[in-house]
Parts: C-alpha cells; structure tokens; sequence
C-alpha cells in the first residue's frame, strides 16, 4: 500500500497536477443549474403557446371538413410547440443528471418531473397573455413558421363546405361586408342573422373567419363570425380600426 501511494504521489508530481479551486466547483455547478432553469422556463413558454394555440382551436371545425380525423389533428393540434416542449425536456434532463444530486433519481420521475414544472409555468404564463403577443412576434419574425401557420388556415378557404376567411375592406350597409378572401377574391358576405365570436364589431382591416353558406361565385350568408386569432381577433397584418367605426350595422352578440 505505501509503495503504491509513493507511486501516485510521483506520478503527481511528474504530470505537475493540479487541484481545482473551489470556486471552479461551484461555477460549474451555477453553470449547470442556471442552463437547467432556462430549459424549464423555454420549456414553459412551449407550454403556454401550446395551451393557447389549443383553447383557441376549432374543434368543432371537423364537422364542416372532409379531411380524415389524422389530417385535422395536425391542423388542430400545436405540434410544432409539443416537439419544442419535449427538447427543453430533454436538456432539463440532460442538465438535472449532472448536478450533485441528480445521478439519485430514476430516469422517469426527472423527465415527468421537468415536464410537469413546464407546464404549471405554462399555465402561469398563459394567465397573463404572453403566449398570444409571443404568436404574433413569432409569425412577424420566422418566416417558416408564419408559412406553417398560414397553411394550416388555409382549410378556412372552403366556402363549398361553409367556410371562408378573409379581411373587411367594407362595411356596406343593409346588414352587409365585403372582404377579401385569402386567394384576393373579393365577397359580399351577408350578416343579417349573424352572431359574433370574441367581441367582435365589423370593422375595416379587419381579419375573420366566416361559417355560413355560400350562395354563388361572390356571395357567402354568414351564420357566425369568429376572430382571425386569439380572444381579440388580433393578427399580425390586419388590425387596425376604419375612421368610421361608428357605422355599424346591428349585429347579433353571443
């Protein structure tokens, strides 16, 4: 045992090893806990957008589609966040096992663990409204996700099966708008009988959506009107007000 301890305490002194300090130590491990955080807390933004995105979805949309049940999950469900979700998972994972404590927990209760902080966060976040201003940052800002959101609302461009989306460029009077679709076409869209979703007023510039019944080429009878996104109908391109807001037809509320 000495001769082996005289060996190790040779080898030392010939390789001129060194002993971390203690600040090097706790360094690393601020490092560690700090990036474990930032993955909970991207984690929870997910969370949020991915809550928001799925209270806001049009469930009850399958009814007016001819899509299979798989082809309206991916219209419906947020998976491009849930993936996002689970990333952030895995590097809260990954950064947990290397803290002091982290190698005494099973493999399990880590990632339900940094899965379920995630979305109590994302709960929290959804309650102020963050998620709904980070949609719209996001689809000003990255172009591949404001294509991957504009082509899931293009299903809203069916006014075969009763559904139509487009942007006021006219409130007429006699119970009457007239928009412009998403191709460019222009529509009287008739609001005699129709209810509106989300506090909605007709307006100028205005982005919405449209259930009802098409009557021809340019008419469409409108039986409800939803906000293009969000409890405010806000959008990234449509949402200023007309001057002349005060003339407004008679619209149902519910």
């Amino acid at each position: 045992m000495e001769d082996i301890s005289k060996h190790i305490l040779r080898k030392i002194k010939e390789d001129k090893v060194r002993p971390y300090p203690k600040r090097y130590f706790l360094f690393r491990r601020s490092v560690i806990w700090t990036v474990f955080g930032l993955s909970i807390l991207l984690g929870s933004i997910a969370s949020a957008i991915a809550l928001f995105q799925l209270r806001y979805a049009e469930w009850d949309l399958y009814q007016h589609l001819s899509h299979s049940l798989l082809e309206f999950a991916l219209l419906v469900i947020p998976f491009f966040w849930l993936v996002f979700l689970l990333g952030f998972t895995g590097f809260a994972y990954y950064y947990f096992r290397r803290t002091e404590q982290g190698y005494r927990y099973r493999t399990t209760w880590v990632i339900l663990g940094s899965i379920v902080l995630s979305i109590i966060g994302g709960g929290l976040l959804h309650a102020t409204g963050l998620p709904e201003r980070l949609e719209i940052v996001f689809q000003d800002n990255v172009p591949f996700y404001r294509e991957w959101q504009e082509r899931k609302q293009k299903v809203w461009m069916s006014p075969g099966q009763g559904l139509l989306a487009g942007r006021i460029i006219k409130v007429i009077p006699e119970q009457e708008l007239q928009i412009e679709d998403l191709h460019g076409n222009t529509w009287v869209i008739n609001i005699n009988d129709t209810i509106w979703r989300g506090r909605l007023r007709p307006a100028n510039d205005l982005k919405i959506k449209i259930l009802g019944k098409q009557k021809d080429e340019s008419h469409f009878v409108a039986d409800e009107i939803r906000p293009w996104q969000g409890r405010r109908g806000r959008d990234r391109m449509w949402h200023s007000r007309c001057k002349g807001e005060n003339e407004r037809p008679r619209v149902k509320q519910k």
